[in-house]
């Protein structure tokens, strides 16, 4: 299958964007940019992730469900789009994640047949594509996990700025959706030395199963985080509980028994009013570059009092390579009343900046939410306030799926949100024009 080729867009619009973002800088809301204006999946345009390139910030790139691929030229403000398709076929579960090479990667889950849920191949492997020209244009893909019957399931990635290595972790399922005891679930991780062209066979991190029911027992969410030296760090959730495990050689070797981190109150599933499907899944990243606060880890997820209905947006963080943590804390702004979920992060390497990121409900009557964005500058010690980023308020329907997860990228300043909205009709996904020099300006 021949690569993808995304064409420019007209010169003379760029130009009125361009200015009328920049003057749009001068106010106190940032800006929102709609991404998917020239594709649309017939599964809805939702769960996005976005990379920046670390070569030339101007450019990124952004995956949605179900198969969308977005590129920008311009710092997004404008954005092409297009199908994504491989050799392995595209279900979804879309990360971006971009080396310090200049490449782009994009993981998502496998549908080899397209006949999807009405065959058995679907989700037998965990699909990588890489562009190594901004992403004008993908591989036909890579893969790790392949181990049918057994389904792989929910990937994250990073890479090492460094060593220009990938890391990748994700679930893998006895079968996917049984309620049989017998069907158990686990952790898997596999790394790429030579950029995403191949993978290590993978390893089990995991010692505990969890169910294959893709509810809190089930073990899910993993993401991994590298350091300088490559040790690398994975917490996932499981029957209310958050898991780390760990390697000190670039993922050779692990820990044999995973460790208890945290209690994960309410599990990682969550309901929040007006959506049939929420979670409050662990989010792990790490500093491997920054002068002033290299190897800190940095670790968000949601807490849900499920006998108050209450919310929490909580945070912990390492300095020491992991060997200890600090006392979780929330760091929401608000009453516990007020629902969140999906709550992501990033760090800007290039400082040490960290931000985070989710959605909170704006009244607890009303089943409308607002995309907030806190940072912090100190490491972790304090965050600011939250601000609100997106210029209309988030509806949601419980008719439809709304992606399990929003990201963000930073890098040399530059800042680019990413999330979903329900227009009435469909989901579509939008970003922010944001940089850390007027991040302050904006209203909390």
């Amino acid at each position: 299958m021949g690569p993808i080729a995304l064409s420019n867009r007209n010169l003379k619009l760029k130009t009125c964007l361009i200015l009328y973002f920049w003057v749009a800088l001068l106010f106190s809301q940032p800006k929102n940019v709609l991404v998917n204006t020239d594709y649309q999946s017939s599964f809805g345009t939702s769960e996005p992730s976005i990379a920046i390139s670390r070569k030339n910030p101007e450019i990124m790139v952004i995956g949605t469900v179900l198969d969308g691929v977005y590129r920008s030229e311009d710092g997004g403000l404008t954005w092409e789009g297009k199908k994504l398709k491989s050799l392995y076929g595209v279900w979804g579960d879309p990360v971006l994640v971009a080396d310090y090479r200049g490449d782009f990667h994009y993981f998502h889950l496998s549908d080899p047949t397209g006949r999807n849920w009405q065959s058995d191949e679907i989700l037998d492997r965990i699909v990588v594509q890489s562009s190594s020209d901004g992403g004008l244009t993908w591989t036909p893909g890579s893969f790790a996990g392949f181990n049918p019957p057994k389904k792989q399931d929910k990937p994250w990635a990073v890479a090492h700025p460094s060593y220009h290595t990938l890391h990748l972790s994700w679930t893998q399922f006895d079968k996917y959706g049984s309620s049989d005891t017998a069907d158990k679930s686990y952790i898997l991780y596999s790394n790429s030395l030579d950029g995403g062209n191949t993978w290590s066979k993978p390893v089990q991190i995991s010692l505990y199963p969890g169910d294959c029911i893709d509810s809190s027992a089930t073990a899910e969410g993993a993401v991994p985080a590298v350091l300088s030296d490559s040790s690398v760090f994975i917490v996932w959730s499981r029957n209310d509980s958050l898991w780390i495990n760990a390697s000190s050689d670039g993922g050779e070797s692990w820990l044999p028994i995973e460790q208890f981190l945290f209690p994960h109150r309410g599990g990682w599933k969550i309901a929040v009013p007006g959506l049939q499907r929420a979670n409050g899944m662990p989010f792990l990243v790490a500093d491997a570059l920054s002068a002033q606060f290299r190897d800190h880890l940095y670790l968000t997820w949601i807490n849900w009092n499920t006998k108050k209905n209450r919310y929490q947006v909580m945070v912990s963080r390492s300095t020491n390579k992991g060997i200890s943590w600090t006392k979780p804390a929330s760091v929401q702004d608000g009453g516990r009343q007020l629902a969140r979920f999906a709550v992501t992060a990033c760090v800007d390497q290039s400082d040490g900046t960290v931000y985070l990121l989710y959605y909170q409900q704006i009244d607890k009557r009303k089943p409308e939410y607002n995309v907030i964005l806190k940072y912090s500058a100190d490491g972790g010690k304090s965050w600011s306030k939250g601000i609100v980023i997106n210029e209309k308020k988030i509806l949601v329907s419980d008719k439809i799926f709304f992606g399990d997860y929003i990201h963000i990228d930073a890098w040399k300043g530059v800042v680019r949100p990413v999330w979903t909205n329900y227009d009435g009709i469909q989901t579509n996904v939008y970003t922010a024009i944001l940089h850390k020099n007027q991040i302050k300006t904006y209203k909390r």
